[in-house]
């Protein structure tokens, strides 16, 4: 019969498509960072005590980011991120860029791939590095808290925030914490009621 003496290597290969794919997949790996600093708790240590690796009341960064019961502190993240915009007089813009321009370094820290868009993403770390900021300033300088804020005031609620603050999976990396915390930036009343520029404060990583 004509064309049965085709050669076996004429035959396209079955496994090309797989070949292709599994190609694209290894291709598309990204590189091992030096930079990984914020890991997911083995399960064998959560199997023991699962709360005392899960935040309870609070997410910080994008591993817990949208748990049920973590959703009722979101907006009042985005209050201190709008207080801090406000008290800064930098732009959202402007800050939404410099998450924007480290993104690739801040993906790196984490030890797993982040499966969130690029927008996303860059939102979730700006909003959880102002609240850090913000507690940590509102901690220190009594005059910068506000009477309905329920984490300083009634419901008092920063004992709870400060142990998910220190979870090793609810950090965010240290250094967007630097680059977005300007202290010339911030005016802090003192007791005369005179504007004094913040006091240089540093963050202990």
């Amino acid at each position: 019969m004509e064309g049965s003496d085709q050669a076996p290597h004429d035959i396209e290969n079955p496994c090309i498509p797989l070949v292709t794919s599994m190609s694209e997949e290894l291709d598309g790996l990204s590189s091992l960072s030096s930079s990984c600093c914020i890991y997911r708790v083995p399960e064998r240590l959560r199997r023991v005590s699962e709360k005392a690796y899960t935040p309870q009341v609070v997410s910080i960064g994008p591993l817990h980011h949208g748990k049920e019961g973590l959703k009722a502190m979101e907006d009042h993240k985005k209050r201190y991120l709008q207080d801090y915009i406000r008290r800064t007089r930098v732009s959202q813009a402007d800050y939404l860029q410099k998450v924007k321009d480290q993104e690739v370094k801040l993906r790196s820290c984490y030890a797993e791939t982040i499966q969130v868009s690029s927008d996303e993403f860059v939102r979730i770390i700006l909003v959880d590095a102002a609240f850090i900021i913000e507690v940590l300033l509102r901690y220190r300088f009594d005059e910068l808290q506000d009477e309905n804020d329920c984490i300083f005031n009634k419901p008092y609620m920063l004992q709870d925030v400060w142990p998910d603050m220190r979870l090793l999976e609810n950090q965010l990396p240290f250094f967007i914490l630097e680059e977005l915390f300007d202290p010339e930036k911030i005016e802090v009343s003192s007791n005369n009621n005179n504007i004094e520029r913040l006091p240089q404060v540093h963050f202990e990583p």
